[in-house]
């Protein structure tokens, strides 16, 4: 990979700019805009431009779903994460006194629509995060009951860079006659996974963070083995399998997680997708992997070095991307604007500083972040 080539997609570079908050939203990539233009251009001058976008559309989905490791017709594309888990949420087959178990740092997107639904009579149980951020497997089984219906998690947690084994809670909510919902946004795109081969029942994304693509695009993986236990819900004209008769008696839901695509697609949204998953294959999975792996290691030490408190878990098996850090006596609000003045771009989260560099970030650009800290 010539990593000049990859870093001449982003503009913002040019400009001196250091982004490392792509576990917030992404700079766009050329490939994603450029994608997008063609797509607003054909609409403009052409009646078939339409139909272009649809076609890319199609291809988005087989795009997400290689890079999810699942099969194609089991994903729909939706507006974001939170949007895939509420048609989730909502549309289980609930029964009074069922239970969902999420740890406490996990991000609203994967909370809010299972404590929703406690007015159906469901009861959240919450696992406590560990003092050094780790979650462990020993704590979702001792919270786990005969009523548990869903074991909620994000592959890597936001507020801690913590990554679970996913197929060993699949293993723990099989076991018990549960299903693992898995919410994967951070960690999609900046490590290979394939969810089949986990176990992982429902996964859930969206676009903006290490995809790369645009706000307002995502995915939501349903494998048809659990398909039975939700309810129709979030129905509309492209639910069923016919999509084109336009009939309004014709209900006949498709089988599979994309009778959840209710109506009209983002089409912008799925074909900037399909440009920014393009880039990301272009490098390929495993050396966009290593490349994160060692540019966080690389962050890590140097904030050591510097007399740095790391938040994040050290061990490289259990992060992604995601490196949280505080200063030692300086409040975050001096740090940030030290990072800031720099061109440095981070964000604040759960009260403290976070780097998450990609693929095509350099050392140099985190010595840049490294030489504005205070």
């Amino acid at each position: 990979m010539d990593i000049e080539k990859v870093r001449a997609q982003f503009p913002h570079l040019s400009e001196g700019y250091v982004h490392l908050n792509h576990a917030g939203v992404s700079p766009l990539s050329l490939a994603v805009a450029n994608s997008i233009a063609e797509f607003l251009q054909r609409m403009l001058t052409s009646p078939e431009g339409t139909m272009w976008g649809w076609q890319g559309h199609i291809e988005c989905h087989a795009a997400l779903a290689r890079l999810m490791g699942v099969p194609t017709e089991d994903l729909a594309l939706t507006k974001n994460t939170a949007h895939g888990i509420s048609i989730v949420a909502d549309g289980l087959k609930w029964r009074d006194g069922d239970e969902v178990i999420f740890a406490d740092c996990e991000y609203p997107a994967n909370t809010y629509p299972w404590l929703a639904q406690e007015s159906r009579g469901v009861t959240c149980n919450v696992v406590k995060t560990r003092r050094d951020g780790t979650l462990s497997i020993d704590d979702y089984a001792a919270a786990i009951t005969a009523r548990t219906r869903v074991i909620a998690v994000s592959w890597v947690q936001f507020s801690t860079g913590y990554r679970v084994d996913l197929g060993a809670l699949a293993e723990l909510a099989h076991a018990h006659g549960a299903i693992l919902v898995a919410d994967v946004i951070q960690g999609l795109g900046a490590m290979p996974i394939n969810l089949t081969e986990l176990g992982v029942d429902i996964a859930a994304t969206g676009s903006q963070k290490w995809l790369m693509g645009v706000v307002g695009t995502g995915g939501l993986y349903i494998n048809p083995n659990v398909l039975d236990q939700l309810r129709l819900v979030n129905m509309g004209a492209g639910s069923v399998n016919n999509v084109l008769a336009f009939d309004p008696l014709g209900f006949d839901p498709k089988p599979t997680a994309q009778r959840y695509e209710e109506g009209t697609p983002n089409i912008p949204g799925s074909v900037g997708l399909l440009g920014a998953i393009r880039l990301l294959e272009k490098a390929g999975p495993d050396t966009v992997a290593e490349r994160i792996k060692n540019i966080t290691r690389y962050a890590i030490e140097g904030l050591k070095s510097r007399g740095y408190k790391l938040i994040s878990p050290d061990s490289d098996d259990v992060r992604a991307g995601i490196v949280l850090f505080q200063h030692p006596t300086l409040p975050n609000s001096e740090v940030m604007a030290a990072l800031k003045s720099a061109k440095v771009h981070v964000v604040d989260r759960g009260g403290n500083v976070r780097f998450a560099p990609h693929f095509y970030n350099t050392e140099a650009d985190i010595d840049q972040a490294l030489n504005a800290l205070p």
